[in-house]
């Protein structure tokens, strides 16, 4: 079966960073703590006033980002609409069990409850947008984004859809942050900011007109040896029509921790010893499905054909003379790997 080429029409993100914008590229907002909330864009210009304040915060901003995306793209109706989320609804979820203390399981409020599960999102997408196809929500932990993607790829390879809505959403609160600080996950010295995402895709099969760029490929790993990884590499970028040559530039999730970057490092020194490293989570933060920020960075890389100074790894000085592709590597824990690759069309 002839492999179909697939597009990334539009992509909207809402962040640590300005939202609905490409301003971070210009001029990205730094910080200096351990946990940042989102900046939010005016919600009532795209929700009716008297439903926003009945959502939580990352209803709206995943309505916003989508909403805007299928705005721009001009597909009112996209085949299928799938979702990645780590937590899910987190903030309600607090507040229905902080409620159901409090109250002693007694008078309780149904709006928590019911906005509190991980497929709340893709339903309200469905429900605003009327659309009744294919609908799933993946929660995989820091693997929840590269899932989503990866079924949408697979069902356009396949010729059941032609579009998607694909997202990685994942909000934080202060209660749930501690913890994870205390386990080391975030909040350590030296380490990204925690943040939150937001980011919405549409992903075509059958239109290259003005899009940000082509996925030409992803590939998941598990538990892979380095000589295994290597032969993903090397297998994606040969399906993709290019040679290990063609890779431009390699996207990691480096973050300050020394836990997590040795993989990145360790990868990117034996597969990719002279392409120049980007990274993005000092500037979107970390969170679990923040990777799903790293193809939106990237994609809009690729539109503008040029790369921020402050995208570059430090830890390597090399730079990209012509921007033809860029691999995406995000891991977690060291166990599940995913390659991402993008590229001109």
């Amino acid at each position: 079966m002839e492999k179909k080429r697939l597009y990334i029409q539009a992509a909207e993100q809402v962040s640590i960073q300005q939202p609905l914008s490409e301003q971070w590229m210009e001029d990205p907002v730094c910080y200096q703590d351990t946990f940042v909330r989102a900046i939010n864009p005016s919600f009532r210009d795209y929700i009716p006033a008297n439903e926003v304040r009945r959502m939580g915060n990352i209803m709206k901003r995943a309505l916003v980002t989508g909403l805007k995306v299928l705005n721009d793209t001009g597909i009112a109706h996209p085949d299928a609409i799938i979702t990645g989320t780590g937590m899910g609804c987190m903030d309600y979820t607090v507040r229905f069990l902080d409620t159901l203390v409090e109250n002693g399981e007694q008078t309780l409020s149904p709006t928590y409850f019911m906005q509190s599960t991980h497929n709340t999102v893709s339903s309200a997408l469905a429900i605003y947008t009327k659309t009744h196809g294919y609908n799933v929500t993946y929660s995989h932990g820091g693997l929840s984004f590269e899932q989503a993607l990866f079924d949408a790829w697979m069902q356009m390879q396949l010729g059941t859809i032609s579009t998607a809505l694909v997202g990685g959403h994942d909000e934080m609160v202060e209660s749930h942050f501690e913890l994870l600080q205390k386990t080391g996950y975030i909040g350590v010295e030296g380490m990204v900011p925690c943040g939150e995402v937001a980011m919405s895709m549409l992903l075509n099969s059958d239109n290259s007109q003005d899009c940000l760029c082509e996925l030409a490929g992803i590939s998941i790993c598990h538990k892979p040896t380095m000589d295994g990884l290597k032969r993903q590499v090397e297998r994606l970028v040969h399906e993709a029509g290019m040679t290990m040559g063609d890779v431009s530039a390699v996207m990691t999730g480096v973050n300050g921790k020394a836990a997590n970057d040795d993989y990145y490092m360790s990868v990117a020194d034996t597969l990719f010893p002279n392409v120049p490293l980007l990274r993005y989570k000092h500037i979107f933060g970390e969170n679990y499905t923040v990777s799903a920020l790293g193809m939106y960075a990237a994609a809009h890389c690729l539109k503008r054909n040029a790369v921020p100074p402050f995208m570059y790894d430090t830890s390597r000085s090399l730079s990209c003379d012509t921007l033809r592709s860029i691999l995406i590597l995000s891991h977690t824990e060291g166990k599940e790997y995913a390659l991402m690759l993008l590229k001109r069309p």
